[in-house]
């Protein structure tokens, strides 16, 4: 038997990091009469090995509705992940061997259930319908679809546009996840908004086969430590669920003072009249987003670890900032954008000048003498537009990088 949210806990849960829900006003009259227990389904490509705090969006949401009493099923993909999915990508993903991905799925699944209760959740392979699949049900399957269909999604109109190539694999992908909604009969589907093409298509394959079309569930989609949306294939600019609270902390300190509010809102559980108090006191500058970043570091910290954990690396992230002995003065550097939204480390030390080619460039931070936002860089680093940002190349050379347009 499921449970009545109250209102107020209900309209939290609807709109707190909630991007698009399709259809909204359905899925609340279902949630408040609870007459029964809903089937919610979220699938996951394990790609690589961890999850990052963006996950942690929806995940929360799964386990408030595992509380309110639903079932909760998790796909996983382990055939659409030899296929690769092709959701913002302008080129196909090379394919993963079957043996590879039942490792990331078991490594996924335990920081799965770091947030949602094993006991709460029924986890699905999709080999339970597709290792039974004959070359007969592919083609009653793709009958289903048209190719205009597929061709008017967005990531593949830019690859025929630009002449890249579309390998039928590709199209293929999200009639895969589709039928997943019919195989296990969902009633809600969640997933990030680049989920929304594969999810509808899972919603409209119901409808041809009969079954009631599930609701869609798409939750916000957080920014990495560069600005742009966080991403499994950028682990330097990701905030990992497995992180030390050391490295969460610093990568928590070192985001856009801009992305501030989404992590405030969607990456914690802050009570939302807290949320707000931070919001207003930023917006009137009665608060520094440094005292902000600190606020949301250590609530994100206590969350995936402990208060004391938070503490530890609030003091360890104090000491090693005031151990390399920053200079109030450092030289302002102007750097053009030129409509980037971020540069890779290396480009912008040639850039701002800091060093005369890429590849002295690239030997200092080889060497671990590079530093951005007292958060040391690697050759993936890469360096958002936003804002400024402070660089240390060296021993003890500084630069506060301003972009231009």
């Amino acid at each position: 038997m499921s449970t009545r949210p109250n209102e107020e806990e209900l309209q939290e849960f609807l709109t707190r990091g909630v991007a698009e829900i399709i259809t909204r006003d359905e899925l609340a009259a279902a949630l408040r009469r609870a007459e029964r227990p809903l089937r919610i389904k979220q699938g996951f490509d394990p790609t690589r090995p961890n999850l990052h705090i963006g996950h942690a969006i929806g995940l929360r949401k799964l386990r408030t509705l595992a509380r309110w009493g639903h079932e909760i099923v998790i796909i996983i993909g382990d055939y659409t992940t030899q296929i690769g999915d092709p959701t913002d990508k302008s080129e196909s993903r090379p394919m993963i061997s079957h043996e590879q991905v039942l490792e990331n799925a078991r490594t996924y699944l335990e920081q799965f259930h770091r947030i949602v209760p094993r006991e709460k959740t029924r986890v699905v392979y999709q080999a339970e319908w597709y290792g039974k699949f004959g070359l007969k049900d592919v083609f009653q399957l793709a009958s289903r679809f048209t190719v205009q269909q597929m061709l008017a999604r967005e990531e593949f109109r830019k690859r025929q546009a630009a002449g890249t190539a579309i390998p039928i694999k590709d199209l293929l992908y999200p009639l895969l996840q589709a039928y997943d909604s019919v195989a296990i009969q969902a009633e809600v589907e969640f997933g990030g908004t680049d989920q929304k093409f594969n999810i509808l298509a899972g919603r409209e394959l119901q409808q041809e086969v009969g079954q009631r079309p599930q609701q869609v569930f798409l939750v916000q989609m957080l920014e990495g430590t560069d600005g742009l949306v966080m991403s499994k294939t950028k682990p330097q600019t990701a905030v990992w669920l497995l992180d030390t609270p050391d490295e969460a902390f610093g990568k928590v300190m070192s985001i856009p003072d801009e992305v501030m509010p989404h992590y405030l809102e969607w990456a914690t559980e802050m009570p939302m009249a807290e949320v707000r108090r931070i919001l207003d006191a930023l917006a009137r500058k009665e608060t520094h987003p440094r005292e902000a970043k600190e606020i949301v570091a250590r609530r994100i910290v206590t969350e995936l670890h402990s208060a004391a954990a938070a503490d530890e690396a609030a003091t360890e992230f104090v000491r090693r900032f005031r151990e390399r002995q920053m200079p109030e003065e450092i030289p302002v550097v102007s750097v053009a954008k030129d409509g980037e939204h971020a540069v890779p480390i290396v480009d912008l030390l040639v850039r701002a000048k800091l060093q005369s080619s890429k590849g002295s460039a690239r030997r200092l931070v080889q060497q671990k003498a590079v530093r951005v936002d007292d958060v040391l860089a690697d050759e993936s680093t890469i360096v958002t537009t936003a804002s400024e940002h402070v660089v240390r190349y060296g021993p003890r050379s500084y630069a506060r990088i301003r972009w231009t347009a």
